[in-house]
Protein backbone atom coordinates (compact mmCIF):
# COMPACT_ATOMS: atom_id res chain seq x y z
CA UNK A 1 0.00 0.00 0.00
CA UNK A 2 1.01 3.56 -0.51
CA UNK A 3 1.57 5.75 2.39
CA UNK A 4 1.04 9.25 2.86
CA UNK A 5 3.62 11.38 4.99
CA UNK A 6 3.91 14.96 5.63
CA UNK A 7 7.43 16.51 4.54
CA UNK A 8 8.68 17.26 7.04
CA UNK A 9 7.83 13.82 8.79
CA UNK A 10 9.67 12.02 5.89
CA UNK A 11 12.55 9.55 7.71
CA UNK A 12 15.82 9.75 6.50
CA UNK A 13 17.18 8.75 9.97
CA UNK A 14 15.53 6.85 12.49
CA UNK A 15 15.90 6.23 15.83
CA UNK A 16 14.02 3.27 18.12
CA UNK A 17 14.52 3.70 21.99
CA UNK A 18 14.12 0.89 23.87
CA UNK A 19 16.14 0.74 26.88
CA UNK A 20 14.79 -1.29 29.64
CA UNK A 21 15.21 -5.15 29.73
CA UNK A 22 16.23 -7.76 27.51
CA UNK A 23 12.80 -9.54 26.50
CA UNK A 24 11.24 -5.91 25.96
CA UNK A 25 14.12 -4.94 23.51
CA UNK A 26 14.02 -8.25 21.81
CA UNK A 27 9.61 -7.16 21.14
CA UNK A 28 10.61 -3.91 20.00
CA UNK A 29 13.44 -5.00 17.49
CA UNK A 30 10.82 -5.58 14.69
CA UNK A 31 9.91 -2.52 14.41
CA UNK A 32 13.43 -1.98 12.51
CA UNK A 33 12.08 -4.16 10.14
CA UNK A 34 9.25 -2.34 9.98
CA UNK A 35 10.32 0.78 9.17
CA UNK A 36 13.04 -0.95 6.51
CA UNK A 37 9.87 -2.48 4.58
CA UNK A 38 8.23 0.65 4.63
CA UNK A 39 11.38 2.98 3.67
CA UNK A 40 14.40 0.63 2.22
CA UNK A 41 16.87 3.08 2.70
CA UNK A 42 16.51 5.15 5.78
CA UNK A 43 18.81 4.00 8.27
CA UNK A 44 17.54 2.50 11.12
CA UNK A 45 19.55 3.11 14.74
CA UNK A 46 18.92 2.01 18.12
CA UNK A 47 19.37 3.24 21.56
CA UNK A 48 19.08 0.46 24.25
CA UNK A 49 20.46 -0.50 27.48
CA UNK A 50 24.52 -1.21 28.07
CA UNK A 51 22.91 -4.45 29.34
CA UNK A 52 21.77 -5.78 26.14
CA UNK A 53 23.71 -3.95 23.63
CA UNK A 54 25.04 -7.26 22.80
CA UNK A 55 21.97 -8.94 21.95
CA UNK A 56 20.68 -5.63 20.04
CA UNK A 57 24.58 -5.61 17.64
CA UNK A 58 23.50 -9.03 16.61
CA UNK A 59 20.36 -7.82 15.16
CA UNK A 60 20.77 -7.48 11.36
CA UNK A 61 18.14 -5.04 10.82
CA UNK A 62 19.58 -2.05 12.29
CA UNK A 63 22.23 -0.08 11.03
CA UNK A 64 23.89 1.03 14.80
CA UNK A 65 23.59 0.75 18.49
CA UNK A 66 24.12 2.99 20.95
CA UNK A 67 23.64 2.75 24.78
CA UNK A 68 21.85 4.93 26.67
CA UNK A 69 24.73 5.39 29.43
CA UNK A 70 27.09 6.78 27.27
CA UNK A 71 28.25 10.07 27.97
CA UNK A 72 27.34 12.98 26.45
CA UNK A 73 24.40 11.48 25.16
CA UNK A 74 22.12 14.09 23.74
CA UNK A 75 25.65 15.69 21.86
CA UNK A 76 26.25 12.29 20.63
CA UNK A 77 22.04 12.52 19.10
CA UNK A 78 22.76 15.75 17.51
CA UNK A 79 25.47 14.67 15.72
CA UNK A 80 23.69 11.28 14.82
CA UNK A 81 21.35 14.20 12.91
CA UNK A 82 18.61 12.04 13.13
CA UNK A 83 14.94 13.34 12.33
CA UNK A 84 12.49 10.87 13.89
CA UNK A 85 13.23 9.35 17.16
CA UNK A 86 10.36 6.79 18.57
CA UNK A 87 10.35 6.21 22.59
CA UNK A 88 9.27 2.48 22.25
CA UNK A 89 9.56 2.96 26.39
CA UNK A 90 8.28 5.66 28.08
CA UNK A 91 11.16 7.41 30.12
CA UNK A 92 11.47 11.28 30.99
CA UNK A 93 15.66 11.37 30.35
CA UNK A 94 14.78 9.92 26.91
CA UNK A 95 12.09 12.23 26.09
CA UNK A 96 13.99 14.73 27.67
CA UNK A 97 17.35 13.77 25.67
CA UNK A 98 15.90 13.57 22.40
CA UNK A 99 14.50 17.58 22.79
CA UNK A 100 17.55 18.53 23.65
CA UNK A 101 19.33 16.47 20.91
CA UNK A 102 16.57 18.68 18.80
CA UNK A 103 15.40 15.98 16.81
CA UNK A 104 12.55 17.78 15.15
CA UNK A 105 10.13 14.55 15.11
CA UNK A 106 9.63 13.09 18.72
CA UNK A 107 7.07 10.19 19.11
CA UNK A 108 5.87 8.45 22.62
CA UNK A 109 2.95 7.63 24.88
CA UNK A 110 0.33 9.99 24.78
CA UNK A 111 -0.24 9.65 29.05
CA UNK A 112 2.60 10.14 30.70
CA UNK A 113 2.94 13.83 32.43
CA UNK A 114 6.27 14.48 30.10
CA UNK A 115 3.75 13.69 26.73
CA UNK A 116 4.45 16.95 25.88
CA UNK A 117 7.63 16.95 25.11
CA UNK A 118 7.07 14.34 22.05
CA UNK A 119 5.43 16.10 18.72
CA UNK A 120 3.05 12.77 18.31
CA UNK A 121 1.33 11.65 21.12
CA UNK A 122 0.46 7.94 20.59
CA UNK A 123 -3.23 7.45 22.38
CA UNK A 124 -3.04 3.54 23.06
CA UNK A 125 -2.58 2.40 26.97
CA UNK A 126 -0.67 -0.36 27.61
CA UNK A 127 -1.92 -1.19 30.70
CA UNK A 128 -4.85 -2.67 29.53
CA UNK A 129 -2.82 -6.13 27.99
CA UNK A 130 -5.48 -5.86 24.93
CA UNK A 131 -2.52 -7.47 22.42
CA UNK A 132 0.80 -8.17 22.71
CA UNK A 133 3.88 -6.18 23.56
CA UNK A 134 5.59 -6.48 20.10
CA UNK A 135 2.38 -5.08 18.43
CA UNK A 136 2.05 -2.39 21.00
CA UNK A 137 5.71 -1.14 19.80
CA UNK A 138 4.73 -1.54 16.28
CA UNK A 139 1.48 0.08 16.38
CA UNK A 140 3.34 3.56 17.95
CA UNK A 141 5.91 2.91 15.55
CA UNK A 142 4.00 2.73 12.07
CA UNK A 143 1.48 6.00 13.52
CA UNK A 144 4.16 7.46 14.19
CA UNK A 145 5.37 7.36 10.61
CA UNK A 146 2.19 7.12 8.41
CA UNK A 147 -0.96 8.89 8.13
CA UNK A 148 -3.32 6.08 7.29
CA UNK A 149 -3.21 1.99 7.59
CA UNK A 150 -1.89 0.01 10.01
CA UNK A 151 1.31 -2.07 10.56
CA UNK A 152 -0.73 -5.45 9.35
CA UNK A 153 -0.75 -4.50 5.96
CA UNK A 154 2.59 -3.26 5.61
CA UNK A 155 4.72 -6.39 7.73
CA UNK A 156 2.57 -9.88 7.73
CA UNK A 157 2.56 -10.51 11.55
CA UNK A 158 2.92 -14.37 10.83
CA UNK A 159 6.59 -13.01 9.69
CA UNK A 160 7.76 -11.14 13.07
CA UNK A 161 9.40 -14.07 14.32
CA UNK A 162 12.07 -15.24 13.86
CA UNK A 163 14.62 -12.45 13.39
CA UNK A 164 18.16 -12.11 11.77
CA UNK A 165 20.22 -12.63 14.73
CA UNK A 166 23.96 -13.30 13.53
CA UNK A 167 25.54 -15.08 16.86
CA UNK A 168 29.13 -15.06 16.40
CA UNK A 169 30.51 -17.85 15.03
CA UNK A 170 33.00 -18.86 17.42
CA UNK A 171 30.32 -18.72 19.90
CA UNK A 172 28.62 -21.43 18.51
CA UNK A 173 30.81 -23.66 18.13
CA UNK A 174 31.87 -22.98 22.24
CA UNK A 175 27.94 -23.81 22.86
CA UNK A 176 28.62 -27.26 21.06
CA UNK A 177 31.31 -27.94 23.45
CA UNK A 178 29.62 -27.12 26.29
CA UNK A 179 26.49 -29.37 25.61
CA UNK A 180 28.11 -31.87 23.67
CA UNK A 181 25.66 -33.98 22.24
CA UNK A 182 25.75 -37.49 20.59
CA UNK A 183 23.45 -37.79 17.87
CA UNK A 184 20.20 -38.52 18.28
CA UNK A 185 19.59 -36.44 21.20
CA UNK A 186 17.62 -33.41 21.67
CA UNK A 187 18.74 -30.53 23.17
CA UNK A 188 16.83 -28.55 26.22
CA UNK A 189 17.38 -25.80 28.24
CA UNK A 190 15.49 -24.82 31.76
CA UNK A 191 16.26 -21.32 32.58
CA UNK A 192 15.02 -20.94 36.06
CA UNK A 193 15.37 -17.61 37.00
CA UNK A 194 14.63 -14.54 35.96
CA UNK A 195 14.70 -10.65 36.66
CA UNK A 196 11.81 -11.21 39.09
CA UNK A 197 9.42 -8.98 36.85
CA UNK A 198 6.88 -12.04 36.94
CA UNK A 199 6.46 -14.49 39.18
CA UNK A 200 8.52 -18.18 38.77
CA UNK A 201 7.57 -21.71 38.50
CA UNK A 202 9.56 -23.21 42.22
CA UNK A 203 12.77 -24.51 42.29
CA UNK A 204 11.47 -27.83 43.57
CA UNK A 205 9.50 -27.93 40.45
CA UNK A 206 12.20 -27.19 38.14
CA UNK A 207 14.32 -29.72 39.77
CA UNK A 208 11.46 -32.18 39.28
CA UNK A 209 11.15 -31.39 36.07
CA UNK A 210 14.63 -32.11 35.20
CA UNK A 211 14.77 -35.36 36.97
CA UNK A 212 12.33 -36.08 35.11
CA UNK A 213 13.76 -35.33 31.81
CA UNK A 214 17.42 -36.69 32.86
CA UNK A 215 15.90 -40.05 32.66
CA UNK A 216 15.56 -39.93 29.17
CA UNK A 217 18.14 -41.21 27.34
CA UNK A 218 17.40 -39.52 23.97
CA UNK A 219 17.79 -35.41 26.05
CA UNK A 220 20.39 -33.54 26.97
CA UNK A 221 20.32 -30.97 29.53
CA UNK A 222 21.18 -27.59 29.33
CA UNK A 223 20.68 -25.24 33.05
CA UNK A 224 21.15 -21.42 32.48
CA UNK A 225 20.76 -18.70 34.71
CA UNK A 226 22.55 -15.38 35.91
CA UNK A 227 25.29 -14.93 38.32
CA UNK A 228 22.83 -14.65 41.22
CA UNK A 229 20.90 -17.70 40.63
CA UNK A 230 24.15 -20.26 40.91
CA UNK A 231 22.40 -21.98 43.98
CA UNK A 232 19.21 -22.34 42.06
CA UNK A 233 20.83 -24.09 38.81
CA UNK A 234 23.00 -26.26 40.75
CA UNK A 235 19.72 -28.00 42.51
CA UNK A 236 18.25 -28.11 39.58
CA UNK A 237 21.28 -29.60 37.60
CA UNK A 238 22.36 -31.79 40.84
CA UNK A 239 18.71 -33.59 40.18
CA UNK A 240 19.25 -33.87 36.53
CA UNK A 241 22.12 -36.03 36.78
CA UNK A 242 24.41 -36.63 34.57
CA UNK A 243 22.50 -35.88 31.84
CA UNK A 244 23.09 -32.17 32.62
CA UNK A 245 25.19 -29.26 32.51
CA UNK A 246 25.44 -26.38 34.44
CA UNK A 247 26.30 -23.22 32.43
CA UNK A 248 24.86 -20.73 35.04
CA UNK A 249 26.88 -17.47 35.83
CA UNK A 250 29.22 -18.65 32.66
CA UNK A 251 27.74 -17.14 29.65
CA UNK A 252 27.14 -13.62 27.98
CA UNK A 253 24.58 -12.69 26.17
CA UNK A 254 25.89 -13.30 22.74
CA UNK A 255 26.67 -17.02 23.79
CA UNK A 256 23.64 -17.28 25.44
CA UNK A 257 22.11 -16.89 21.66
CA UNK A 258 25.17 -19.08 20.42
CA UNK A 259 23.88 -21.55 23.06
CA UNK A 260 19.86 -21.50 22.20
CA UNK A 261 20.66 -21.66 18.50
CA UNK A 262 22.14 -25.49 19.39
CA UNK A 263 19.21 -25.82 21.14
CA UNK A 264 15.97 -27.54 20.21
CA UNK A 265 13.78 -26.48 23.20
CA UNK A 266 13.80 -23.77 26.53
CA UNK A 267 11.85 -24.12 29.20
CA UNK A 268 11.51 -21.04 31.01
CA UNK A 269 9.39 -18.29 32.78
CA UNK A 270 8.27 -15.19 31.36
CA UNK A 271 12.20 -13.71 31.17
CA UNK A 272 13.83 -12.00 28.43
CA UNK A 273 15.72 -15.27 27.44
CA UNK A 274 12.03 -16.72 26.58
CA UNK A 275 12.07 -14.11 23.56
CA UNK A 276 15.33 -14.06 23.01
CA UNK A 277 15.41 -18.44 22.15
CA UNK A 278 11.89 -17.41 20.28
CA UNK A 279 14.10 -14.66 17.95
CA UNK A 280 16.28 -17.23 17.20
CA UNK A 281 13.99 -19.98 16.06
CA UNK A 282 14.25 -22.16 18.95
CA UNK A 283 11.11 -24.09 20.66
CA UNK A 284 10.00 -22.24 23.34
CA UNK A 285 7.59 -23.28 26.59
CA UNK A 286 7.06 -20.61 28.65
CA UNK A 287 5.11 -21.22 32.22
CA UNK A 288 3.10 -17.94 33.50
CA UNK A 289 1.24 -17.25 36.50
CA UNK A 290 -2.68 -16.66 36.22
CA UNK A 291 -2.19 -12.89 36.58
CA UNK A 292 -4.11 -10.38 34.21
CA UNK A 293 -1.29 -7.93 34.52
CA UNK A 294 1.39 -10.79 33.41
CA UNK A 295 -0.85 -12.65 30.70
CA UNK A 296 1.07 -14.17 28.13
CA UNK A 297 -1.23 -12.53 25.90
CA UNK A 298 1.35 -9.51 25.99
CA UNK A 299 4.25 -11.06 27.64
CA UNK A 300 4.24 -14.65 26.07
CA UNK A 301 6.27 -16.05 22.36
CA UNK A 302 4.98 -13.95 19.86
CA UNK A 303 2.90 -15.76 17.63
CA UNK A 304 2.53 -19.12 20.04
CA UNK A 305 0.05 -19.42 21.77
CA UNK A 306 0.28 -23.30 22.31
CA UNK A 307 3.80 -22.59 23.50
CA UNK A 308 2.79 -21.48 26.84
CA UNK A 309 1.45 -22.70 30.01
CA UNK A 310 -0.60 -21.32 33.18
CA UNK A 311 -1.25 -21.93 36.66
CA UNK A 312 -4.99 -22.57 37.09
CA UNK A 313 -7.25 -19.89 37.40
CA UNK A 314 -7.03 -18.93 41.61
CA UNK A 315 -3.86 -21.72 41.91
CA UNK A 316 -0.19 -20.72 42.64
CA UNK A 317 2.51 -21.38 39.85
CA UNK A 318 3.18 -24.13 42.05
CA UNK A 319 -0.15 -25.57 40.95
CA UNK A 320 1.77 -26.50 37.46
CA UNK A 321 2.41 -30.41 37.47
CA UNK A 322 5.76 -30.95 36.76
CA UNK A 323 4.55 -34.06 34.92
CA UNK A 324 2.57 -31.91 32.46
CA UNK A 325 5.17 -29.32 31.85
CA UNK A 326 7.25 -32.62 30.32
CA UNK A 327 4.06 -34.07 28.78
CA UNK A 328 3.81 -30.45 26.67
CA UNK A 329 7.87 -30.61 26.57
CA UNK A 330 7.61 -33.95 25.00
CA UNK A 331 5.07 -32.90 22.93
CA UNK A 332 6.88 -30.07 21.49
CA UNK A 333 9.64 -31.91 20.75
CA UNK A 334 7.57 -34.92 18.93
CA UNK A 335 8.96 -37.64 21.37
CA UNK A 336 5.56 -38.46 22.87
CA UNK A 337 4.80 -42.04 21.25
Amino acid sequence: MSITLAESRLPQRVLLCRTDRLGDLVLALPCANLVKTIFPHCQVDLLVSAYTAPVARLFTGADHVLEVEDIGLSRRLRAGNYNTAIALFPSFSIARALVAARIPNRAGIAYRWFSPLFTYRHPEHRKQNLKHEAEYNLSLTYAALAQEGRWEEVLSPDRLFPLNLKAPEEAIQRAAGWINATAGEKVVALHPGGSGSARRWGSQSYAELAGRLGQRPDLRLVVTGGVGEKELCHIITHSAGARAVNLCGRLNLPELAALFRRCDLLITNSTGPLHLARALGCKVLGLFPNDSSMTPKRWGPYGLPESVLTAPAGQRMEYLEPLSVMMHALDQLELLK
